[in-house]
């Protein structure tokens, strides 16, 4: 990429921000509700195969339990890692002198 490519474009006013969330573009809470909403989701489905695999329900099997489980636990690591960032970068900018 060219860096004239780059320099050519101008930051977003606060106009053209305000025009973004008419235009229907979720906004930062909402993004945040989806995500966590999502990982939600991942616990709770690894959680209803455990109790179908638990119960013998010959369709579920111990690959599939193991796999949501792991992927609900990754979710879970991340959204933590994200809100960690997230305070990190909230208490840098309280300790900003203005």
């Amino acid at each position: 990429m060219k860096v004239s490519a780059i320099t050519s474009q101008l930051p977003l006013a606060p106009s053209g921000l305000d025009s973004m969330q008419k235009q229907g573009h979720p906004g930062f809470s909402r993004i945040l509700e989806k995500t966590l909403l999502s990982v939600d989701a991942l616990q709770e489905e690894a959680d209803q195969l455990t109790e179908a695999f638990i119960g013998g329900h010959a369709s579920v099997e111990i690959h599939d339990v193991i796999l949501a489980a792991e992927k609900a636990r990754l979710a879970l690591d991340l959204t933590v890692s994200i809100r960690n960032k997230l305070v990190e970068a909230y208490q840098e900018i309280m300790r900003m002198q203005i």
